[in-house]
């Protein structure tokens, strides 16, 4: 059964850079009433509810959704804006030309969700300091609310570098302190990551020991985030043990179809580390539970018949709205066999009907918009559970979003391996070998390429690049006007710098 996160919802006033609270009633909980502050401190029941709040805020387009997908791909060479010429697509259409700025809405709208966020899990963190009951359901739950907490700042410091570190709940007269208006730095924000994924690594149990749930925070997503974010500080010994660790512990592998991963069938699988859970909840006229719009605004656009499969009628006309659609470069840099292109990419036909994996037609251009769409995004009204109302609720699609899956561990220790004289060839050949493809040499650069295929339109290869300094040689083979010392990170949103009294600082050169 899946962890039903929506049911406890944190009621935080947010104010400026963060979220603030000043109720004890924090916890909206129906029909069953209201949990209190004072609840949470002693019944173990109602601070497993309040944490179950914190991962609510996973399903924020800006967190780990949609407007989160389009800053790591849309971004990069993997993706375009996509949809029609004049479609913004949340700021895509300023994006991908590089022609973004600091006044461009998604930039305050992902710092915002994300400091949300970090908000609802620094109020559990301090409610659970004081809380009464067993040190080791204590730490449990700590482990969770932190993981979350580190996972946030690990985007934030990808996006923007440097961010204020909030890392507790401070009071209202204090909100307008430097402590909370003032850019930390990139090494401070890191030093919190791994502090917060290092606790979660010694207190959250391995997936399906007594205290795990499907859908939370375990031991093996603390190691493999952490090793992860290892990576991407260069810390080779580091990302080799972390990964090492998951890969030694037996409770993951790769799913035997690279396909079904991304398809309801393919949810929590022996593959998945972490991903957020999609259970849609009606409360009055919202659908809770999922990240809205995540699988319409990706879906193909254009002209669509009434199409009925199974005996149910699907009237709603196309499937989204187009977004984030996978580049030329993206599709041909796939091998001949590699059976993830097929997977990745939903291709249209300038003549014929294309039939997506549950039968769905889509017609050929020019009824469709776009040449190709991200097959990742896409969830079947026909064979897989209903939106909230129904076959035709477009907005509405329970998609769960993959976070970190075993793939990636095995990419994350090929490379790290190369730096640290172990066995690279091994967890390479074991996902190019899923891939229905031959081995290769494990060099950086085939990983690499690797990584990119593997984790097409997954959001990272933007901030992949990046961390490769590869992004300003990548970016402008690829004919985008990426500035080097500029482009790499993104603007620090004028509406918070506005918020800070200019205290905050810009990136260079926006």
């Amino acid at each position: 059964m899946k962890l039903k996160y929506i049911i406890y919802t944190i009621s935080f006033v947010s104010f400026l850079l963060f979220s603030n609270s000043c109720s004890k009633d924090f916890l909206d909980v129906p029909p069953q009433g209201q949990l209190t502050e004072e609840q949470a401190l002693i019944d173990p029941a109602a601070a497993d509810k309040m944490v179950a709040g914190v991962y609510n805020t996973l399903y924020k387009q800006g967190t780990v959704g949609l407007k989160y997908l389009i800053l790591g791909e849309v971004a990069s060479d993997n993706a375009d804006k996509g949809s029609e010429p004049n479609d913004p697509g949340f700021g895509a259409i300023e994006i991908d030309p590089f022609a973004h700025n600091s006044n461009t809405l998604i930039f305050n709208d992902v710092w915002s969700d994300h400091y949300d966020g970090i908000g609802a899990a620094n109020k559990a963190i301090e409610i659970l300091n004081s809380g009464t009951y067993e040190e080791v359901i204590k730490n449990r739950l700590l482990g969770e609310a932190r993981f979350i907490r580190a996972l946030y700042y690990f985007n934030l410091v990808r996006i923007f570098g440097g961010v204020p570190k909030v890392i507790r709940v401070p009071a209202a007269s204090e909100a307008n302190n430097d402590e909370f208006q003032i850019r930390a730095s990139e090494e401070d924000i890191y030093a919190v990551i791994e502090e917060d994924l290092q606790f979660g690594v010694a207190n959250l149990p391995q997936k399906g020991e007594a205290g795990s749930q499907v859908g939370r925070a375990t031991k093996g997503a603390a190691q493999a985030l952490l090793a992860k974010v290892y990576l991407y500080r260069e810390n080779w010994q580091g990302a080799y043990d972390m990964s090492q660790a998951v890969i030694t512990s037996g409770k993951y592998g790769l799913a035997p179809d690279y396909a079904v991963l991304f398809r309801e069938a393919g949810q929590n699988n022996s593959e998945s580390i972490f991903e957020v859970q999609a259970t849609p909840i009606k409360i009055g006229s919202e659908c809770n539970g999922i990240s809205k719009n995540y699988s319409n605004f990706q879906g193909p656009r254009g002209t669509f018949p009434p199409v009925t499969i199974g005996g149910q009628t699907y009237v709603a006309g196309d499937l989204g709205f187009g977004l984030n659609t996978p580049t030329s470069d993206l599709a041909g840099a796939y091998e001949t066999g590699d059976v993830r292109r097929a997977a990745t990419i939903i291709f249209t036909s300038a003549t014929d009907v294309v039939k997506l994996w549950d039968s769905f037609p889509i017609p050929p251009r020019p009824a469709v918009v776009n040449e190709r769409y991200n097959y990742k995004g896409y969830h079947s009204p026909f064979r897989e559970s209903p939106a909230c109302d129904g076959i035709n609720d477009k907005d509405n699609k329970p998609k769960n979003i993959r976070i970190i899956r075993y793939a990636e561990v095995l990419l994350i220790n090929a490379e790290a391996a190369t730096h640290v004289g172990a066995d690279a060839a091994t967890p390479l050949q074991m996902v190019r070998a899923r891939a229905g493809l031959a081995p290769t040499a494990a060099t950086v650069d085939n990983i690499w390429k690797e990584r990119r295929l593997e984790l097409a339109m997954e959001g990272d290869r933007f901030f992949d690049l990046v961390r490769q300094g590869r992004a300003a040689q990548v970016m402008t083979a690829h004919g985008k006007p990426f500035v080097a010392g500029k482009n790499e990170l993104f603007p620090i949103p004028q509406l918070q710098i506005d918020f800070s009294g200019g205290r905050l600082a810009q990136n260079p050169n926006y």
